[in-house]
């Protein structure tokens, strides 16, 4: 019995796209496109908000797109459209709407983009016809940016890191059964989509990138408010505290830090760790504000959103940045060794937070030179600097994208060039 229902329930949800897409094809010709706007979307990562408001900021006409947003984290007007603001308020059932979601999103992005920018799953077929959403682009001419999250590329069987793959199965178990799912939408975007990029780690797997990989992420660095003043606290003659914000606790290496925090206490030290767990953004940052040190991530290679926040708000931050094999593309033809960010990994937590709360004019150094390095790669100039020349080469003009954030060819990197007392992000006395 449970058998049939799954099975007719698959036979509905083909048919509903299937119908889906006949109709939006026998619209195609009729639309009358204005075609001006970038639309970022459908997923509600905090990103696509920032690079919106950022291209919005210099007048380039910006929208995001998103079907729900995480209510635990972000506020419903973080987004600008949602695709039941496209369905008539009238029609309440929750499994209509699901069923007329494709038709009315897709009727708005072919009437309304220019560009849209996308994560390798794609905007809002999901299964079965999901590679016509390239042909419904192709046919208006709309481009398409890819720009990748995590969980859209993840192939965890192509994942070198053996430690990340543990974690990830742990916290997100799920992306393990939808490996080839992800890998045929990974490697179809790769082909026909007009720009893709990847992160500082995201390249286990994917074949195309056109931007050195770098951290691309950006936020609005104007409304987060940097340290003025430093305490002189070492551990010894004052407490220093430190923030720990993860939104799952084995992807973080959350207990390699509560461990080293237990370790340091032992041996004398006054530290207190605050860990704080699904705390709406704005509250986070206002916590960044009161402590000394933000201890990030430290399984993953890299570092993201929290990071760059931590940074902005003048605080020395700790994340993983150990993997040669992962970072030295970006070390070579990116800006990730102007980056302040004291590496470490949980065999080298206990040592590098010891340095940290031992040195209070390190922290104030690296807190101060993560500020400069905010406002020069993760804000809204930079999306601006970023995403301008990606327009300028989609349109047809001869931009060397592969070499935008090269050291030694590229002149913003080189201006103002950020150097940090840190060799590939290690303190080295």
């Amino acid at each position: 019995m449970k058998n049939f229902k799954t099975f007719f329930l698959k036979i509905i949800i083909f048919l509903t796209y299937f119908v889906s897409c006949c109709i939006i094809i026998s619209c195609i010709p009729f639309i009358r496109s204005k075609r001006k706007l970038t639309i970022f979307g459908t997923s509600p990562i905090l990103n696509n908000k920032y690079w919106s408001n950022a291209l919005n900021q210099i007048g380039i006409p910006s929208i995001t797109l998103v079907k729900s947003y995480y209510s635990s984290i972000n506020k419903k007007a973080d987004y600008d459209l949602y695709f039941e603001d496209l369905l008539s308020p009238l029609i309440k059932n929750r499994t209509i709407k699901e069923g007329l979601y494709p038709i009315f999103v897709w009727l708005y992005i072919l009437k309304n983009a220019k560009t849209i920018v996308i994560p390798f799953h794609g905007i809002v077929i999901k299964k079965y016809f999901w590679r016509l959403e390239y042909f419904f682009l192709w046919l208006k001419n709309i481009k398409v940016i890819v720009l990748p999250y995590g969980s859209d590329a993840y192939m965890y069987s192509k994942i070198r890191s053996r430690s990340l793959q543990n974690v990830l199965l742990t916290d997100y178990p799920i992306a393990a059964k939808l490996e080839l799912d992800i890998r045929n939408k990974v490697f179809f975007w790769s082909k026909y989509a007009d720009f893709v990029t990847i992160g500082l780690m995201m390249n286990d797997g994917l074949p195309r990138w056109d931007i050195a990989p770098n951290q691309y992420i950006s936020i609005n660095s104007n409304t987060i408010q940097s340290k003025k003043k430093y305490r002189l606290g070492d551990g010894i003659n004052e407490e220093v505290k430190i923030l720990h914000a993860p939104n799952h606790r084995s992807f973080k290496g959350s207990e390699f830090l509560v461990k080293a925090i237990d370790e340091l206490k032992s041996e004398g030290y006054k530290v207190e760790l605050l860990l704080i767990e699904k705390m709406p953004n704005d509250q986070v940052l206002k916590l960044m504000t009161e402590v000394d040190i933000l201890a990030d991530q430290f399984i993953f290679t890299g570092y993201a959103l929290n990071s760059i926040e931590g940074m902005a708000a003048g605080l020395p931050v700790l994340a993983n940045l150990e993997s040669d094999n992962y970072l030295k593309v970006s070390r070579r033809y990116s800006f990730l060794d102007e980056c302040p960010i004291l590496s470490a990994s949980p065999e080298s937590l206990t040592n590098q937070l010891r340095l940290l709360i031992t040195n209070p004019e390190l922290r104030k150094e690296l807190g101060q030179l993560g500020v400069q390095y905010v406002e020069k790669y993760h804000s809204y100039k930079a999306a601006q600097y970023m995403f301008t020349n990606i327009f300028k080469k989609l349109d047809g003009e001869d931009v060397d994208l592969m070499n935008l954030y090269h050291p030694l060819k590229s002149e913003y990197v080189k201006t103002n060039y950020i150097k940090t007392p840190l060799v590939n992000n290690r303190y080295v006395e």
